[in-house]
């Protein structure tokens, strides 16, 4: 069992087939599945933010150095109580719906 991706269009892969590993047509020398692609690496976007810095919530910039999900430990606090409060209005909401709804609903008639 190879450990190797198959050739498109092949049940083997590039060296099974008797050839080399192909390489990064990119020039960074990791291996791909065919000639001419390029590896992952190459392939994703670079990143434009500096790695340590948080973006900041609601369009304020913030920063600080990144802590968790991607954000500063301010602002993860601030997320998770936004997230807390919009989570307790929706069920504030939702039980005065059920609450509208049951009271406008008519009795049952006794046995």
């Amino acid at each position: 069992m190879c450990p190797r991706l198959a050739l498109p269009d092949t049940d083997l892969c590039a060296v099974c087939l008797g050839g080399e590993q192909p390489t990064c047509a990119d020039g960074c020398g990791r291996g791909v599945v065919a000639p001419g692609m390029l590896s992952l690496a190459c392939v994703e976007p670079t990143v434009t933010v500096d790695v340590g810095d948080c973006p900041g919530l609601h369009g304020k910039g913030c920063g600080r150095a990144l802590q968790t999900a991607g954000l500063c430990g301010r602002c993860k606090i601030e997320a998770e109580r936004a997230k807390a409060d919009a989570d307790a209005e929706w069920e504030r909401a939702r039980d005065a719906a059920i609450a509208a709804a049951q009271a406008a609903e008519p009795e049952p008639a006794p046995f």
